[in-house]
């Protein structure tokens, strides 16, 4: 049975109206980007995508272990920063 894995990703709303789309890719594998006309199917194919990456790249999926291993108690925090001329 293959660990879970949790990753912290980036969904950035592209277009207006019925051209809108949702690029996505996640912190850790940035690399790895897809897109969907939904917060959804963009969620689902990311998934698809990174379980291709990483059969094709395994020792990536044992780097993100080894990290959330050693980061249990200290996960990173995303936030803001505003920077005023």
């Amino acid at each position: 049975m293959k660990e879970k894995i949790e990753i912290d990703i980036v969904i950035y709303p592209e277009g207006k109206g019925a051209d809108k789309i949702y690029s996505i890719s996640s912190m850790q594998i940035p690399n790895v980007v897809t897109q969907g006309n939904t917060i959804e199917e963009a969620k689902i194919r990311l998934r698809e995508a990174l379980e291709l990456y990483f059969e094709s790249a395994p020792w990536e999926r044992e780097r993100l272990i080894k990290i959330e291993e050693e980061e249990e108690n200290n996960a990173p925090m995303i936030s803001k920063l505003v920077l005023v001329p």
